[in-house]
C-alpha cells in the first residue's frame, strides 16, 4: 500500500509530518511523493487563521477530486473535528496529540474514523524522517501559555510541554551523524523552554551549551518572545561561535494600547532592538507585525510605521488581523474594515521593501559565509547566517562545481530588495 504526504503550515507542523512518515514507514507501508500513485494521502493541515483554513480545505478538495482516500491531521483537524467529514473519501481524522493513531485508521476497514484527543499529554518520542537539507528542525517544545488575545494556539496545541533535555540531545546526535550542518530550534516560544520541567535547571541557555558540543556549524533559534528574551541569552548568542547572530522576535505591534489588547508584553521595543544591536552590531533581526487589530487607530498605525522607518529591521513579515472564533479578540469591538487593513498593509510593505533594499546594500563588497542548498536555473542558491530558510532571502551564486550542503566564502557583488548575488 502506497501512502503520500502533504504538509501545510509552519516548520513545527513539518516536524509532525516527518514523524508521521516514520511511523507509517516503520509499519511496512510504502512512502511515495506521487499523489496520483498513492492509495492514501495524509494531509497535515494548518488552521491558525482563515487563510490557512482556506488553503487546507482547498488542498483536501483537490486530493479528494483525485478519488484518493484521505486522512486529515494537524491544527485544522483539532479545530474543526467532525465538521471535516463534509468532504468525501475521508478515511479518518487525527488530532495533534495522537499521531500514532494513523496506523489504526489505515488498517481499519471503516470510513470516517474520528480520533481527536482534547487532553494534551507530554511530548512522546517518535522516530522521524527528516525531509529538509542541509538544515534540520528540532522542535524543543509544543503548546503555549502566553494566551495572546488573537491566537488559537493554546486551544489547538494545549499548554507548554517542553521536551526532556536528553531526548533533544539524542535527536541532535542522530542529526549530526547524518552530516547536517545547521539545526534550527523551533517551538511556539523557544525562550520559554524548560520552565515547565521539574528539575528547575533546564532552560534554553543550558540546551544551547549542550548543543554547541556537537559538530554543527550553525545553531539557529526561531520564535523568541520579546517578553522572555533575557540579557543572558543575548550574551550567550554574542559569545558563541556556533549560534547564528539572528534574532527572530515577533513584536506584533508597538502601540502600547494595542499591545495591551493583544495581551503582549507592553514596553518600548526600540530599547530591546538597540540593546541587541549594541551587544552584537553584526546581527540580523526578524519580526512580524499584525495590521488592523481591533481598535487600531490612525495614530496607532503611524506609530507602527514610524517604528519601522526608524529601526530599519532586517526582515519583517506583515499579516492582516484575522478575526478567529474562539479567541478573546473575536468579540472585541472596533473591528477594522478590510479595505483599511489592506491599505495599511500596502503602505507597510512598500516602506519595508525600501528599508530591506537599503539594508542589503551594506553586504555588497563583503565576503560572507554561505551554506549551499540547491542548484536551479544555472545558479547555486545558499543562505548566510542572517537568513532562515523559506522565509528570508537567499544568495544567488554564479559558479560551477559547488557541493550542496557545504560552506563557502564569497564576496557579494550585488543585491536587491530581498536577495544577494555573487557573479
Amino acid at each position: 500500500m502506497k501512502i503520500a504526504f502533504i504538509s501545510l503550515g509552519c516548520p513545527k507542523n513539518l516536524v509532525d509530518t516527518e514523524k508521521l512518515i516514520a511511523i507509517v514507514g516503520e509499519n511496512g507501508f510504502v512512502i511515495t511523493d506521487s499523489i496520483d500513485s498513492a492509495d492514501f494521502v495524509i494531509i497535515n493541515t494548518c488552521g491558525f487563521i482563515k487563510e490557512a483554513v482556506v488553503e487546507s480545505e482547498e488542498t483536501i478538495e483537490e486530493v479528494v477530486k483525485k478519488n484518493k482516500k484521505v486522512i486529515i491531521c494537524g491544527c485544522l483537524a483539532q479545530r474543526e473535528k467532525e465538521k471535516l467529514l463534509k468532504f468525501k473519501n475521508i478515511k479518518g481524522i487525527i488530532g495533534v496529540g495522537n499521531l500514532e493513531d494513523v496506523i489504526k485508521i489505515i488498517k481499519d476497514r471503516k470510513e470516517g474514523i474520528l480520533k481527536i484527543k482534547n487532553c494534551f499529554k507530554n511530548l512522546e518520542e517518535f522516530p522521524r524522517v527528516i525531509t529538509t537539507f542541509p538544515y534540520a528542525y528540532i522542535k524543543i517544545s509544543d503548546g503555549c501559555i502566553n494566551f495572546c488575545s488573537y491566537c488559537l494556539i493554546p486551544k489547538l496545541r494545549g499548554p507548554l510541554r517542553s521536551r526532556k533535555l536528553k531526548d533533544i540531545l539524542r535527536e541532535a546526535e542522530n542529526i549530526e551523524k547524518m552530516g547536517y550542518k545547521e539545526i534550527i530550534l523551533i517551538a511556539q516560544d523557544t525562550t520559554n523552554y524548560g520552565i515547565d520541567l521539574k528539575d528547575n535547571r533546564t532552560d534554553l541557555i543550558k540546551l544551547l551549551k549542550e548543543l554547541e558540543k556537537f559538530d554543527f556549524e550553525w545553531i539557529r533559534i526561531m520564535y523568541m518572545h520579546p517578553g522572555h528574551l533575557k540579557d543572558e541569552l543575548i550574551e550567550k548568542i554574542a559569545e558563541s561561535k556556533k549560534i547564528c547572530k539572528y534574532f527572530d522576535i515577533p513584536f506584533q505591534h508597538v502601540s502600547f494600547k494595542i499591545l495591551e489588547k493583544m495581551n503582549r508584553p507592553v514596553f518600548d521595543y526600540r530599547k530591546l532592538v538597540e540593546k541587541i544591536r549594541n551587544k552584537i552590531p553584526n546581527c540580523a533581526i526578524r519580526t512580524n507585525f499584525i495590521v488592523g487589530f481591533p481598535g487600531e487607530t490612525e495614530e496607532d498605525f503611524k506609530e507602527l510605521l514610524n517604528f519601522i522607518e526608524d529601526m530599519k529591521i532586517d526582515r519583517v513579515g506583515f499579516f492582516k488581523y484575522s478575526n478567529e472564533k474562539g479567541t478573546l479578540a473575536f468579540k472585541f469591538k472596533d473591528q477594522i474594515n478590510e479595505r483599511i487593513k489592506e491599505e495599511r498593509l500596502k503602505i507597510l510593505i512598500k516602506k519595508q521593501e525600501e528599508i530591506s533594499k537599503e539594508n542589503l546594500e551594506k553586504y555588497v563588497g563583503k565576503k560572507l559565509k554561505i551554506l549551499i542548498e540547491k542548484k536551479e536555473n544555472g545558479y547555486f542558491t545558499g543562505r548566510t547566517e542572517f537568513d532562515a530558510p523559506e522565509i528570508d532571502g537567499v544568495v544567488y551564486i554564479k559558479r560551477e562545481n559547488l557541493k550542496l550542503g557545504n560552506f563557502y566564502y564569497f564576496k557579494i557583488t550585488s543585491s536587491d530588495i530581498h536577495d544577494l548575488y555573487v557573479s
